[in-house]
């Protein structure tokens, strides 16, 4: 009886410790890529603007049926874009269990609209659990290498 009650109180212990660990760990976590396109601002907009561009370099969307300009499926996500401007597309992956992760993409372009940036922004709150926690630390790695893929087909076809 000793025995298990050391164990449960060592594993109560352990679970506090290592969720006070986790805590100390950002709520938020923010993924930002951003490219160089020798191209303007409006070459790259019609890209970029709806669904139905990112299709076209976007990997993941390639082989995909768009429901609509500015929603549609993507595995076990859905992916929504609220507004789209010249300067700035923003929307949001909704995961099936509910996580979301909000996009920016913004276009900022020289004086003489020759040259311009494109800047690609995930942001996604993290729940207090420690797994959720620890987990976040991957996604620069996963969904960095995604967006710098994906910017990387962007330029070569809006260079064209």
């Amino acid at each position: 009886m000793r025995l298990i009650k050391l164990a449960v109180a060592s594993v109560i212990i352990l679970f506090l410790i290592i969720t006070f660990i986790g805590l100390l760990f950002p709520s938020k976590v923010i993924v930002s890529r951003a490219v160089d396109i020798t191209a303007p601002k409006d070459s790259i907009y019609k890209y970029t603007k709806n669904l139905l561009g990112w299709q076209h370099w976007v990997s993941s969307l390639q082989n995909q049926d768009i429901a609509s300009e500015f929603e549609t499926k993507l595995g076990n996500s859905t992916i929504k874009l609220s507004s789209s401007t010249q300067e700035k597309i923003v929307g949001e992956w909704i995961e099936k269990n509910g996580d979301k992760q909000s996009t920016v993409l913004s276009i900022i372009s020289d004086s003489n609209n020759i040259q311009s940036v494109v800047q690609w922004q995930f942001e996604q709150q993290i729940k207090w659990y420690p797994w959720a926690r620890f987990s976040s630390m991957i996604n620069d790695k996963v969904i960095g290498a995604m967006m710098e893929q994906n910017l990387a087909n962007l330029k070569k076809i809006a260079e064209k």
